[in-house]
């Protein structure tokens, strides 16, 4: 039997961060990528980097898309977005970010800048029930503007790898899921899909949400114990 080569990209965003795996583990047309992202703003957006070759390094990549947010049931969630404010953009974006927010949000959807900014796009858009987890600062909480709460499709993904892979599959794992990771990593470790894993990336927001830091380290440690190598991410 073949082993498979799998990368699963949870929380895509516009691409960044699947570009960087491509590159690390020098993914090829024999890998299959899988990709999650809740925010229906962020999903289109990362569609058209891809068609208009932004992202060239993905075009010729085997990748599959799903608009959905990771959790762990299939149930459907509520989603609250978030977008930035002109004042993150004036005091926090160099030129070079400043030229991507028009490319990746605007000019794909015929936006001057200032309407782009109006999209709720940023990464920090989160499942509702933990947007009043979130403890920022009064500087942070000038940088961001939350929208409405969007019901979003949702899968649970440990029962999808149980259904989808053998534990004999090579699996990377790129987890960046503004805080369900405290959910979702969990059922992973109890129903042992976390032996599916062989690397995990993963960015911890107990640094937002301070009540998740004692299960940082405890997630870590069962993430270590199923033999699961693990790398930062964010």
């Amino acid at each position: 039997m073949t082993r498979r080569k799998i990368l699963i990209d949870c929380g895509t965003h516009l691409g960044m961060g699947c570009s960087q795996m491509v590159k690390k583990f020098n993914i090829d047309q024999s890998w299959e990528i899988f990709g999650f992202e809740a925010n229906p703003h962020v999903f289109d957006a990362y569609v058209k980097n891809i068609q208009s070759e932004k992202y060239s390094v993905l075009m010729d990549k085997n990748i599959k898309l799903e608009n959905k947010a990771v959790w762990i049931s299939d149930e459907g969630v509520e989603f609250s977005l978030r977008g930035i404010t002109q004042y993150h953009y004036d005091n926090y974006y160099g030129d070079d970010w400043k030229n991507d927010l028009a490319t990746m949000v605007g000019e794909h959807n015929g936006l001057e800048v200032t309407e782009a900014l109006k999209v709720p796009w940023d990464g920090g858009s989160c499942i509702t029930q933990l947007k009043n987890k979130i403890n920022d600062t009064e500087e942070r909480d000038k940088l961001y503007e939350w929208y409405e709460d969007v019901k979003v499709e949702s899968f649970d993904l440990s029962q999808w790898i149980i259904n989808n892979f053998s534990a004999d599959d090579f699996i990377v794992l790129k987890m960046d899921i503004e805080g369900s990771e405290y959910e979702v990593l969990p059922k992973m470790i109890r129903d042992g899909s976390i032996n599916y894993i062989n690397h995990a990336f993963i960015e911890w927001h107990d640094w937002v949400m301070p009540e998740y830091r004692s299960r940082t380290s405890e997630l870590m440690n069962g993430l270590q114990n199923a033999n699961v190598q693990l790398g930062g991410w964010g």
